[in-house]
C-alpha cells in the first residue's frame, strides 16, 4: 500500500512538472509588451530583466532595446492567435505596437516635384531632392541641418538651397501627423547657356506639413 502511495505521488509530481514546464513554454512563446510610463508602448521577445536594474526587448524587426526599471509603467503578456482559437472564449489582446524612436539621431532624404510657371508665364516641370539630418530631442521637437538641389527650368537655373530645420511629431501612433521648418539661404547655380547673364541667391523658408505612416 505504502509503495502505491509512493507511487501516485511521484506520477502526480511528475505530471504537475510537465504541465508547469509546457505553462512557462507558452508563456515564453506569448509576446511581451512594455509600457511606459511616458505612454510608449513596445513589444517583442524579453530577453533580460533585472528588478532594480534594466529590462532587454527584441522586437519584431530584430531591434534590442534597453530601458531602466524606473521608466517602465507595467509589462504584460498578450494572447496568442493558438491560445484564441483553442479557447474561444478568452480575448485575443494584440494592441498596435508603438515602435517609432522618438529620440535620437534622425536623417531624411526628401525627393519631390516643383511644378509651375516660369518668368514667362509658361508651365514647367521641376525636380527636388534634399537630405537632412539631426537631432530628435522628443516627440515635439527635434533640430538640424539640411542641403537640396532645386532643379528648374534649364533656362533659368537651378538653387542649391542650405538651412537648418526643426521637425516635430503630434502624436504617440505609428500614424501622426508631424511639422517641418527649414530656413536658410539659397545659392544659385549658373546656367552659361540660359537667357540669363546673372544670378542671384537669397533668403530660403520652407514651412510643411505631413502624415508619417
Amino acid at each position: 500500500m505504502k509503495k502505491i502511495i509512493q507511487t501516485f505521488l511521484i506520477s502526480g509530481l511528475v505530471l504537475l512538472s510537465s504541465q508547469l514546464f509546457s505553462q512557462s513554454e507558452q508563456t515564453f512563446q506569448r509576446p511581451d509588451v512594455v509600457y511606459l510610463k511616458n505612454g510608449s508602448i513596445f513589444r517583442g521577445q524579453i530577453e533580460s530583466y533585472k528588478v532594480g536594474g534594466k529590462l532587454k526587448l527584441t522586437t519584431a524587426p530584430g531591434r534590442v532595446l534597453i530601458f531602466e526599471e524606473k521608466n517602465i509603467k507595467k509589462i504584460v503578456q498578450e494572447t496568442t492567435a493558438q491560445e484564441a482559437a483553442n479557447n474561444p472564449k478568452l480575448e485575443m489582446t494584440q494592441p498596435k505596437t508603438y515602435d517609432f524612436r522618438e529620440t535620437g539621431v534622425y536623417y531624411a532624404v526628401d525627393i519631390g516635384y516643383l511644378g509651375g510657371n516660369s518668368f514667362f508665364g509658361e508651365y514647367t516641370n521641376a525636380f527636388t531632392t534634399h537630405l537632412a539630418g539631426g537631432y530628435q530631442f522628443n516627440r515635439w521637437v527635434g533640430a538640424g541641418v539640411g542641403v537640396g538641389v532645386d532643379f528648374y527650368n534649364v533656362n533659368l537655373g537651378s538653387m542649391i538651397p542650405v538651412y537648418a530645420e526643426f521637425r516635430g511629431y503630434f502624436r504617440k501612433s505609428r500614424v501622426s501627423p508631424f511639422y517641418k521648418v527649414a530656413a536658410g539661404m539659397g545659392l544659385p547655380i549658373e546656367n552659361s547657356n540660359g537667357d540669363f547673364t546673372e544670378t542671384k541667391g537669397g533668403y530660403y523658408l520652407a514651412p510643411s506639413l505631413g502624415i508619417r505612416f
